[in-house]
């Protein structure tokens, strides 16, 4: 199965919906906003900067250029209509922020309009990423700001003993739903060519806390599709999902995966 996010618009309403509510559980995680706050704060942006998240999802994330970045007014551009009427309907009394449909590669916003773009777990989605960093570039202001912030899929796991068959679920996971594993080892190179300056680079660990509520839609997910690929009976992912729950209840669950994140800038004209 190719990944779903990378033509999100094009999926079913219903898949649409349990990935919105994934990626909505994912981001009101305390641990999820450390590793945003960490990144988004302190990069100094003008007055009345003006900003942009590519794939910008639920929405939690684009609100956070405000809260976080300091920005004075955000857009989010999405591809999946369900994603932007969920943001429009968490965010739409906030004067600041607007959400749309649209594509990270053709923006079809002009040269030089924003201060700061953000890509958040948006490039490991996508086939071709240069062309959405070059459009960044494009749409940049010179001095303006990149942040860009993606798994480093290959660590993700629920692991806590040799052979753990919950583990495997988050690995087939990860393999069905995400195009490129190793986006932030090669990102530098991709900004680079692009025209881009370095700016700081991080590491940040995400482990799963309290009930664990967007790493068990990580489970679920994985369980459903073996289903679907006949490679698990619906009774034995029953019983993984049930596995993983009891773990949580007894303290006992444990889910991990690394985040980096990079700061660029064009440079100045």
């Amino acid at each position: 199965m190719a990944d779903p996010y990378s033509d999100l618009g094009a999926q079913d309403a219903a898949l649409q919906e349990r990935i919105a509510a994934a990626m909505e559980a994912r981001c009101l995680e305390p641990a999820q906003i450390a590793i945003r706050k960490d990144y988004l704060s302190g990069l100094n942006l003008p007055g009345n900067a003006r900003a942009l998240e590519l794939g910008s999802g639920t929405g939690h994330v684009t609100k956070d250029l405000l809260d976080l970045a300091g920005a004075s007014n955000a857009h989010g551009l999405e591809p999946s209509p369900v994603m932007v009427a969920r943001a429009k309907k968490t965010f739409g009394d906030d004067p600041r922020l607007s959400f749309a449909i649209g594509d990270a590669k053709q923006t079809g916003f002009e040269d030089a309009s924003f201060d700061l773009v953000l890509m958040h777990t948006l490039l490991c989605h996508v086939p071709g990423p240069e062309e959405v960093v070059e459009e960044a570039f494009r749409i940049l202001k010179p001095g303006g700001v990149l942040a860009i912030c993606d798994g480093d899929y290959s660590t993700a796991t629920a692991q806590i003993a040799d052979f753990d068959p919950v583990d495997q679920l988050v690995r087939f996971m990860i393999n069905q739903n995400v195009t490129n594993l190793w986006i932030m080892r090669q990102i530098t190179g991709l900004l680079t060519k692009a025209g881009f300056q370095l700016g700081v680079s991080r590491g940040h660990g995400y482990v799963a806390e309290g009930e664990a509520a967007y790493f068990l839609t990580v489970i679920d997910r994985g369980a459903d599709r073996m289903v679907e690929e006949g490679t698990l009976f619906a009774e034995t992912a029953v019983a993984l999902k049930a596995e993983a729950r009891r773990r949580v209840s007894a303290k006992t669950f444990f889910g991990f995966m690394s985040y980096v994140s990079q700061i660029a800038f064009k440079p100045s004209a």
